[in-house]
């Protein structure tokens, strides 16, 4: 019987099932006692010479069978799942039992106590280097096992690892953080010295900072040592050196064109009639002298007034107040006016605008603004917001018209 054979086809039995979660060594090991239970209680009250009998007995006979089959594959299935060289512990008790229970006037030839085959398990620090299995091979010829330690974001890390088979070990981290895959490397290099004391474990990393940790495995007398792989360009991150991080490309806004305010030309002068001519020519020079300063003050006073003109639509929502008409290429955000005209307009629109864009659009149609003023209409529609018009949720959704 190949025992090795017959592991890995309960390996890939439990697989398929889904069952690697509960095949815990305690959980293996109970379910073990319990078959053999079962067994016993085959032969439970029999006597010795009915317990003999069995093996005439055919139904009986493949009852023992069957429960021998389960303590069997239990077994196995705990010594592959605590790393247990089957053959070996085998071996090895039954030389100490031939020492302890020796036959009487038989002088017992004692064997060489077998050696463990030799093991070499390579750690390889997934996010600093990621050699092929021929790689591997290469730098460390004499490798037995391999422990491939990797990120949970890492995908297809074993696919050019095939040829190590069930000898290769995938280790995923439990969670990203800094130095987190260091911590779980370093902790295997603990838990395979301590199962195995004679085995060698290469660390397979770039990354300096396993040193320490492998100058004292050293010092406590383990073999352990590191080799680096490939262009020593992850050394940086792995050593605690940030990388400054990426600068986001954010579109700047357009910032709002200065337009000229133009001044408003001073009311034509009309020409004077014959009759107010002949009035102006009897004038003195003395009254034209006298008229000059108040009409040089009128005409300064009439360059920066911008005359008022009633506007319906802003008067009615301004309780029927006369205001200025707006003038929207002068738009100010805080000019009462505008605003009381767009807040007008909104509310009487039958189709209010549910989405922020939408808004932005509506807004913007009623402002007449061009596209560099795109930040003057989101102002705007902030100060709609502050004054609790309507409320916009993050997904941009309008759930409160004006």
């Amino acid at each position: 019987m190949d025992l090795k054979a017959l592991q890995e086809t309960l390996r890939a039995f439990a697989s398929e099932r889904n069952w690697e979660k509960f095949h815990t060594p305690k959980n293996l090991a109970m379910a073990l006692v319990v078959e053999a239970a079962e067994l016993m209680e085959l032969f439970q009250w029999k006597t010795p010479e009915e317990s003999y009998a069995s093996k005439t007995d055919k139904p009986l006979q493949a009852r023992i069978g069957e429960k021998s089959a389960d303590v069997l594959l239990h077994l196995l299935q705990l010594v592959d799942h605590t790393d247990v060289d089957l053959e070996y512990a085998v071996h090895d008790t039954l030389l100490k039992s031939a020492k302890n229970h020796v036959v009487p006037d038989v002088q017992v030839v004692t064997e060489q106590q077998p050696v463990r085959p030799a093991q070499t398990h390579v750690l390889v620090d997934w996010e600093n280097v990621q050699p092929k299995d021929l790689d591997i091979r290469v730098l460390v010829p004499d490798v037995t096992h391999v422990w491939i330690f990797h990120g949970p974001t890492q995908k297809r890390v074993g696919d050019n690892q095939l040829s190590f088979g069930n000898e290769l070990t995938l280790v995923p981290i439990s969670r990203s953080g800094k130095n987190a895959l260091d911590f779980h490397l370093s902790y295997y290099v603990g838990y395979i010295s301590s199962r195995n004391p004679s085995a060698k474990f290469v660390v397979l990393s770039n990354d300096q900072g396993y040193r320490p940790m492998l100058e004292h495995a050293k010092e406590l007398g383990f073999a352990a040592s590191q080799l680096g792989f490939g262009a020593p360009k992850a050394v940086a991150k792995k050593a605690g050196v940030k990388k400054a991080p990426a600068k986001k490309v954010v579109a700047k806004k357009a910032a709002p064109t200065k337009k000229s305010i133009p001044v408003n030309k001073p009311p034509a002068t009309k020409q004077p009639t014959k009759a107010a001519k002949a009035t102006t020519g009897k004038a003195s020079v003395a009254e034209r002298s006298a008229r000059a300063p108040a009409q040089a003050k009128k005409a300064v006073s009439g360059a920066t007034n911008t005359p008022k003109v009633v506007n319906p639509s802003v008067a009615s929502a301004t309780g029927g107040k006369p205001t200025p008409a707006v003038n929207k290429k002068l738009l100010v955000v805080d000019d009462e006016t505008v605003y009381s005209h767009v807040l007008a307009s909104l509310r009487k629109s039958k189709n209010k605008p549910s989405r922020k864009a939408r808004l932005f659009g509506a807004v913007k149609s009623l402002l007449g603004v061009e596209k560099a003023d795109d930040i003057k209409v989101e102002r705007f529609v902030q100060r709609l917001v502050d004054d609790g018009h309507l409320v916009i949720d993050a997904n941009g959704t309008v759930t409160k018209t004006p």
